[in-house]
């Protein structure tokens, strides 16, 4: 090899390095929702607003820690899939637990025909998602998850109308590592999300 061909070949391989360093870090939980549309409701627009109301705010549960998994998503971030009935998906990454919630809601409300935004212009109702409990723990042999979730639809300056708490578990057996992880709480988040009842936005004009 030529001092030129030398010096050219350096940088790539530096960058090569970089690259293999970079994606050999630890993996966040790739989590994913599968939106089941429900009844249909009134047309209109919502306010939407989602709190994280958790007494812990690690997603991953005290065994789990112990045992020394899912060490990418200790920062609470997760990367977060929506695979809509179309087949059709939408992927963003690095979101929070209350990121992630707000984007599968928003899309259930979407299929039941309700527009939701952050905001409250021309909004008929707001409805308020709080993430009572998600964590992903280790029990026995199995890879654990529970969600709960508590929503709120009212309209400020009125009383509730409705108010309701889910409750979803999901377990996958652990084979290597945190293998089923994140399948396991991707069916919880799905059960939860998909078990809230919005029907209350139809009490509002």
């Amino acid at each position: 090899m030529t001092a030129r061909g030398a010096s050219t070949a350096l940088p790539a391989l530096a960058l090569t390095l970089l690259l293999a360093a970079s994606c050999g870090g630890p993996k966040r939980l790739g989590l994913s929702f599968s939106p089941s549309p429900g009844a249909l409701l009134n047309p209109g627009t919502v306010q939407l607003v989602v709190t994280d109301a958790r007494a812990l705010k690690s997603l991953i549960g005290p065994e789990a820690l112990n045992r020394d998994l899912f060490k990418g998503s200790r920062n609470g971030l997760v990367d977060f899939k929506i695979v809509l009935p179309t087949g059709e998906t939408v992927s963003r990454s690095m979101m929070t637990v209350e990121a992630a919630v707000y984007e599968a809601v928003r899309e259930r409300l979407r299929l039941q025909g309700i527009t939701a935004q952050s905001g409250t212009s021309g909004a008929k109702a707001r409805v308020t998602v709080h993430i009572v409990d998600m964590a992903i723990d280790v029990s026995g042999s199995d890879l654990t998850s529970h969600v709960r979730l508590e929503a709120v639809i009212d309209r400020p300056g009125l009383v509730t109308v409705t108010r309701t708490t889910v409750d979803a578990d999901a377990s996958r057996r652990k084979l290597i590592g945190d293998m089923g992880g994140a399948d396991s709480l991707s069916e919880a988040i799905t059960l939860a999300v998909n078990r809230l009842d919005f029907s209350g936005i139809n009490r509002f004009q």
